[in-house]
């Protein structure tokens, strides 16, 4: 079964909804907040069981899926000490028992997603397996990430969880990130891109103490001091059966929100259609066969000039051996879905009238 991000999700749509006018009560709050609740915050499984049980007289309906069992919380001991330190990503204290409902609520959601995902995995039987049940909770935070950065109210308990929900969101994405990084996939969002969703004025913001952005920004500087494992560029022989199928950007571990920089460069400058999705267009530079090509809609002397660019003249991604023209066909197609002639294509000659263009745009991968 696929973990799911469930309380999340009901904060954001269901019954939950801080800016419903019954979840402004405190008064109820008070009361579901008992001593059995309080006592067990950090220990999943009494707490979730308590929860359950306090909330059966009111309105709330929490349907919770993979409650937290003895062997989950087994395996949410060994995520913990796989990861390091992510305790400069915590939500800011709360200020009356509504918020400390929330709080309880949110963090308690953080943990059982963890220990749930930890089960999943140990649990999986081969590789593909594992890579399935790490990606699919990335992709249903993904979709959380985005939903809860479109949501805008005044009222103080509003603002207050929906800023708790994505200073949690954020924490749980960079924690599975760390401990499963041979699982994430190729789609999995950068720190760069979840800023982009839920701190847009992050650069403005990141010194204003209690903001999202302060947080994030004190988050990234202590991990900045940590040591990187494997942190050199992506270098030499791909396997045979991979080094063809796409381009492999030489800093994808390190950097991969310049692909979204060159993505935003190519589209506003009419070279890509301007329906291509990012992560269709991020296929083209991890290494992957690419399922989906990029209709390309500049002309063919264009693109000569950007393969040209990227792979022979800045030499941002892996070396192709000469097959560089091969794989620009598998990753890019004509506006009429056709494909590229490959001779074609490599005898074609720089474009004097948007060189510039294309090369300000091929310099964002550098």
């Amino acid at each position: 079964m696929i973990v799911k991000p469930i309380i999340f999700d009901n904060i954001l749509f269901g019954e939950l909804a801080p800016w419903k006018p019954e979840n402004t009560n405190e008064t109820m709050f008070r009361d579901i907040l008992n001593n059995q609740v309080r006592v067990n915050k950090d220990k999943p499984e009494k707490y979730f069981k308590a929860l359950l049980n306090s909330v059966k007289d009111y309105s709330i309906n929490l349907k919770i899926d993979l409650l937290p069992n003895s062997e989950r919380i087994a395996n949410l001991a060994k995520f913990a000490e796989m990861q390091t330190d992510f305790s400069s990503l915590a939500i800011p204290p709360f200020y009356n028992k509504s918020s400390e409902f929330y709080t309880c609520l949110i963090n308690n959601e953080n943990i059982r997603l963890r220990a749930a995902l930890a089960t999943n995995v140990s649990k999986a039987k081969t590789v593909i397996d594992k890579e399935y049940q790490v990606v699919s909770l990335l992709k249903n935070l993904d979709y959380t990430i985005e939903q809860v950065s479109q949501k805008t109210y005044n009222d103080k308990l509003s603002t207050f969880v929906l800023n708790a929900m994505k200073i949690s969101l954020t924490r749980l994405y960079e924690e599975i990130k760390s401990v499963y990084p041979q699982f994430i996939g190729s789609e999995a969002l950068s720190m760069h891109e979840i800023i982009n969703f839920i701190a847009p004025d992050f650069d403005q913001e990141k010194n204003v103490q209690n903001t999202c952005s302060y947080l994030i920004s004190q988050f990234i500087e202590s991990r900045q001091s940590i040591p990187v494992k494997d942190d050199k560029p992506i270098t030499g022989i791909l396997p045979a059966d991979m080094a063809y199928c796409s381009f492999t950007y030489k800093h994808l571990s390190t950097q991969p929100e310049y692909i979204k920089d060159l993505f935003d460069s190519l589209k506003s400058n009419q070279f890509i259609n301007k329906s291509t999705i990012y992560t269709d267009f991020k296929k083209v530079f991890v290494g992957d066969q690419v399922q989906k090509p990029v209709i390309w809609t500049g002309n063919i002397s264009e693109l000569h000039y950007f393969i040209k660019l990227i792979h022979n003249i800045n030499k941002s991604v892996v070396d192709l051996k000469q097959h560089q023209w091969e794989v620009a066909c598998k990753c890019f197609i004509k506006p009429d879905g056709s494909a590229f002639d490959r001779a074609q294509l490599k005898e074609q000659k720089k474009p004097k009238a948007t060189a510039a263009l294309l090369e300000k745009a091929a310099k964002q991968l550098q």
